[in-house]
């Protein structure tokens, strides 16, 4: 069974029926939605045509938000509903950035994460969900697509239906008749002109629609034909804790790779005796970075006396649960070589090496799977760049070796360590920077439009002058000019602080840029 809904958009006319139906009977918050009616309008005043598009969760078939969830909260029922136990669920927000179809929301009252059920306590009963009930043209038609005398299958057989960015690879099953593309399509449409009758608000969307209407004023380009004149307006899910998790990440993971050969035993291959200061410093950096990494991720659940359910009941498919995992592992080994250097016993031979390695694999994997997370969530194309778990490995890199030299002033580690993270700083920025310059060219495959109109707010738009300025003029230009002087070391502890200010202004930017466009 797969129940879904067709919906016939030459019966709609954008009553809000569905939409006042839908939360009474739900008890959907004040200016939360889980359905509701789209305006979209074309031509110029005497001429003008109006269409409506109801827009939902679309039941998908292979659903995003079931596979990044990471306690398993969101479930695929024998039905076909793709349903949330609010019971179980860590508000951790990973299902909004998934949903191709910005269908899910956060009751902020309750903590969880909400979204159309398909009013499975009425289905499970006989009973059509409320909106369809309350429909005066009947145009949403609810039914089983897996049966084939029913009534949506069969006009999915006779009419020429569409569905919503079928390029995402969710399957979806809410099909549109005779629909406006703007409507399902949010490329084909701006909102910067204002709402009918409501006001749009403030933030990154509407910055984001400002933006691109008055670029292509500038730039001689047609306007899409279709203008937004109502709709649901997202607040981003994702901010400053998701940033500072990014960022602290990178230092976790980058300190332990970049600062491994001043430990015993690989110190030995390159003649460096390791000293007590290093001993304590590198693996110390790290495990703190990662605690803090811990904070901000827990900070940021809406449940977070519930947290403990990732590690107790992970969902194997999510890179959430898999990079708890990984965090807590690579933890766990710090906190062993720390207590290895207390002890003053450094970790020799045979198990010193495997030590080093897997402490080295698990801290390269932990700055990397945020890459693998994010290809997850698929309503947010920016993130899901090709490459970007290597770009967070390089950023790695650059991160490590910065903090150490910047440490370095306070607790030395020596001339040679020092040329040594030098020589890490100069190629972990290179390759950053080489990175960033081809981002343009990293879309995802089939969704090209879409990644070249988020990538263009970074280059172009509103986050422009912080991303070239500071991200990449104060965070990777002006360093790497202090690293090419060999002879002026004393410049290096300040190219380490520009490199860290730099990535945590490019790591800021990337959250806040990637949910900036209306996905609806």
């Amino acid at each position: 069974m797969q129940l879904g809904f067709v919906i016939d958009q030459s019966r709609c006319i954008g009553c809000h029926a569905c939409t006042v139906a839908c939360k009474s009977e739900n008890d959907v918050p004040l200016g939360d939605f889980r359905t509701w009616v789209k305006y979209t309008e074309q031509g110029t005043f005497p001429e003008v045509d109006r269409s409506f598009t109801v827009l939902r969760c679309n039941q998908c078939t292979d659903a995003p938000c079931v596979e990044i969830c990471p306690v398993t909260a969101l479930d695929k029922r024998s039905d076909g509903i793709v349903d949330i136990d609010p019971d179980i669920c860590i508000g951790c927000k990973g299902c909004l950035q998934a949903c191709p179809y910005d269908a899910l929301f956060l009751n902020e009252e309750k903590g969880t994460v909400q979204k159309c059920h398909f009013c499975a306590h009425r289905t499970e009963q006989g009973l059509a969900p409320a909106c369809t009930v309350v429909c005066p043209t009947e145009a949403l038609i609810p039914g089983d697509f897996h049966d084939p005398e029913s009534r949506v299958s069969q006009m999915r057989d006779e009419f020429d239906l569409q569905v919503r960015k079928p390029e995402a690879g969710t399957n979806p099953n809410v099909f549109y008749r005779d629909v406006d593309s703007a409507g399902i399509d949010p490329s084909l449409t701006n909102a910067a002109g204002g709402y009918l009758w409501s006001n749009q608000r403030p933030g990154p969307q509407l910055e984001s629609q400002i933006y691109e209407a008055l670029a292509a004023s500038m730039e001689e380009k047609a306007l899409p034909e279709s203008r937004t004149t109502y709709n649901v307006d997202r607040k981003p899910a994702w901010g400053t804790a998701i940033s500072g998790y990014l960022w602290l990440k990178s230092i976790a993971g980058g300190a332990f790779i970049a600062g491994a050969p001043l430990l015993a035993p690989f110190a030995d291959f390159w003649g460096h005796k390791p000293t007590a200061a290093a001993t304590w410093l590198v693996p110390g950096l790290a495990f703190l970075a990662l605690s803090a990494t811990l904070v901000c991720l827990v900070a940021d659940l809406k449940k977070p006396s519930r947290f403990l359910s990732i590690i107790l009941r992970p969902n194997w498919n999510s890179w959430l649960a898999k990079g708890s995992y990984l965090l807590l592992g690579f933890h766990v080994l710090l906190a062993l070589w720390l207590g290895m250097a207390y002890l003053e016993r450094p970790p020799t031979g045979f198990f010193g090496v495997s030590l080093m390695v897997t402490t080295g694999v698990f801290g390269a994997l932990s700055a990397m799977y945020t890459g693998w997370l994010f290809a997850q969530a698929k309503g947010r194309v920016l993130w899901m760049r090709r490459g970007l778990a290597l770009h967070l490995f390089v950023q790695a890199v650059l991160a490590g070796s910065a903090s150490l030299l910047l440490l370095d002033t306070l607790v030395p580690l020596g001339r040679e360590a020092v040329e040594m993270l030098g020589s890490m700083l100069t190629a972990g920025l290179t390759g950053h920077l080489l990175f960033t310059l081809c981002e343009g060219q990293l879309a995802p495959l089939a969704r090209e439009a879409e990644y070249k109109r988020a990538s263009r707010l970074l280059t172009h738009g509103p986050y422009a002058k912080k991303h070239w300025v500071l991200g990449v003029g104060l965070g990777i230009a002006l360093p790497l000019v202090m690293l090419f002087f060999p002879e002026s070391t004393l410049l290096w502890p300040l190219a380490g602080l520009l490199a860290l200010v730099g990535l945590a202004v490019e790591e800021d930017l990337l959250v806040r840029a990637g949910q900036a466009l209306p996905i609806s």
